[in-house]
């Protein structure tokens, strides 16, 4: 299946600009079947928080949020695609786009507004982690 998919990413790359490979790596990431987060956990956080702060608080108790003096960011320590994850070698970043698209669908849901999410780093780039910044 990676092989699939990593060729779906190059073909990706090679006929669509960043403006098109993006969009469509969003909406696919708005469906995505293997979320960390359901939408039912986190409507549950949403529900039992008093406020944004104490949402976005239980937010990083429960997942991978991180509240730093700068902002508000999602961090995985890996890929954790299981399209891509037994083996990232060749993959392309680009579908990265697909996590930021569910970031902004979880974080719209939960804050019930549309919300900017920044790819910052990510592991399909060569780096360390994969960093989302959440522009509350």
């Amino acid at each position: 299946m990676d092989t699939w998919v990593k060729q779906l990413l190059k073909s990706l790359d090679e006929n669509l600009d960043d403006k098109g490979r993006i969009k469509v790596m969003e909406s696919c990431g708005e469906e995505c079947p293997f979320t960390h987060l359901t939408d039912e956990q986190l409507l549950n956080i949403r529900d039992l928080a008093a406020n944004e702060d104490e949402f976005l608080k239980e937010l990083s108790r429960q997942w991978r949020v991180s509240i730093e003096n700068d902002g508000v960011y999602v961090v995985f320590d890996r890929c954790y695609c299981p399209l891509v994850n037994e083996n990232t070698e060749g993959a392309s970043k680009t579908l990265c786009y697909c996590t930021l698209g569910n970031l902004k669908k979880k974080f719209r849901l939960g804050l019930g507004r549309d919300v900017d999410v920044k790819m910052e780093k990510t592991i399909l780039a060569g780096d360390n982690e994969c960093r989302f910044r959440i522009m509350v």
